[in-house]
């Protein structure tokens, strides 16, 4: 099973461009052999405490993040982990980032070096980390044929409540699943940054129906909890 870790907003700089915000808010995910992030392969840089030393000597690291470390009481007596990006990476950025390792500090944050920042990340919850694991490998997805400018899937998820599958998708930053749902609670939002409007809708306690209105067309995700399994039908109808 994967791990799984989440930006620290609280830990952003207030000019940090928003761009920029977006990119950092997808999960790393560590595997246990390497840690992947922004399309980008780390891997354990394993050796000597000197080892480490110079690989942040190298480039100067202690350096320039001096004032970052210091304003966050960090040394390297804090550094439990270091990870080195893999220039083997099929990913553009990785490529052409100057410099981004990851470091896991004692408290067991992640720390990246971005864009000659230092970003955080925190572990998931257990419970989340859990679901997560489940919605990537149990899942069931079949693709029906197109009819007309509408695509429909349909995925089973094995052992999931509607819930547990909603809030392992609202960490796709795509699917702009933002808002946190109860059971029964029916209601609207607007999100402007993306000019889409969301209507939740609930039939029952085992039924939800979640409808996206885009600019060139409507996403809607039916949700049905049956047998121990929730089934999910999505479908994309184009203008």
């Amino acid at each position: 099973n994967n791990n799984y870790y989440r930006l620290i907003n609280e830990k952003l700089t207030p000019e940090t461009d928003k761009n920029i915000k977006k990119s950092l808010g997808n999960l790393i995910i560590d595997n246990q052999q390497k840690i992947t992030f922004l399309g980008c392969d780390f891997k354990e840089l394993t050796g000597s405490e000197d080892d480490i030393n110079n690989e942040l000597n190298k480039h100067n690291f202690l350096k320039n993040y001096s004032d970052e470390l210091k304003e966050y009481h960090l040394t390297t007596t804090n550094f439990a982990k270091i990870y080195t990006n893999d220039r083997d990476s099929l990913s553009e950025i990785c490529n052409r980032n100057d410099y981004m390792n990851i470091i896991q500090l004692a408290n067991n944050e992640l720390m990246v070096t971005y864009k000659k920042q230092l970003v955080f990340y925190q572990r998931l919850p257990e419970q989340e980390e859990k679901n997560l694991n489940n919605y990537y490998s149990n899942t069931k997805c079949i693709a029906l044929e197109q009819v007309d400018m509408s695509y429909t899937d349909i995925c089973y998820y094995n052992n999931m409540t509607i819930l547990d599958v909603y809030n392992a998708m609202s960490f796709d930053l795509d699917k702009v699943f933002r808002k946190k749902i109860n059971v029964g609670e029916n209601f609207s939002v607007t999100y402007e940054d993306r000019d889409v409007d969301i209507d939740y809708k609930w039939y029952g306690k085992n039924k939800l129906e979640f409808t996206q209105y885009f600019q060139g067309g409507i996403t809607t995700y039916t949700f049905i909890y049956q047998n121990g399994k929730t089934k999910l039908i999505t479908v994309l109808s184009l203008d």
